[in-house]
């Protein structure tokens, strides 16, 4: 499986979405470890917290076409999480 690469807008607002799933759930992710950031995109593009949705949104915002199709396609996320 080939590593996603983000750009570096994505990855300020994934450092920004992982610091507040940290202080709202307790739980940390390794943003370095490719199968933990992957797990912290799926748990908050489908957390019902609506501050963790409103930085998963900026994050998902800030990603090329392409890899929100990878995202999906690996079934990371769903589609209608990504809108």
């Amino acid at each position: 499986m080939n590593q996603l690469i983000f750009n570096q807008a994505s990855i300020f607002h994934l450092q920004q979405l992982e610091v507040q799933y940290r202080r709202r759930k307790g739980v940390r992710h390794r943003l370095s470890d490719e199968s933990s950031r992957l797990e912290l995109i799926n748990q908050s593009a489908s957390s019902p917290d609506k501050i963790i949705q409103k930085y998963f949104r900026r994050f998902a915002h800030e990603l090329e076409p392409e890899l929100i199709q990878e995202l999906i396609s690996r079934g990371i996320v769903k589609p209608d999480h990504m809108i």
